[in-house]
């Protein structure tokens, strides 16, 4: 199924996990996986560290077609920019044409 109105390519970054030489698992961006999907992308809110201004945060909100695999320990690449899933992606069903996925993603600079 598709979204009703996607006119992004979103790229799903899953990062695989490895084992360092202590035995811990770490993640290893290098070798993520991709999967580009159309979705939809919108700018939710922007805010910086007012007393240096040396940090800007800007959140988006992203819907996603439905059975797409992400996670909160995702990314997505989305206009040239490296996105943080934040929280949990939550599916919306009901009205088949209007059926996805939501999530937030953030965008630290500085």
């Amino acid at each position: 199924m598709v979204l009703l109105f996607a006119p992004h390519a979103v790229t799903v970054v899953t990062k695989p996990t490895g084992v360092n030489p202590r035995g811990s698992s770490e993640a290893d961006w290098t070798g993520a996986e991709r999967v580009t999907v159309q979705g939809q992308v919108e700018p939710a809110a922007s805010s910086e560290n007012r007393d240096a201004r040396d940090q800007v945060a800007s959140t988006f909100v992203v819907r996603l077609p439905p059975g797409t695999a992400v996670s909160f320990k995702d990314r997505l690449e989305w206009n040239g920019m490296t996105l943080e899933v934040t929280g949990d992606p939550l599916p919306w069903s009901g009205l088949a044409p209007l059926d996805h996925i939501q999530l937030t993603a953030s965008r630290v600079r500085g």
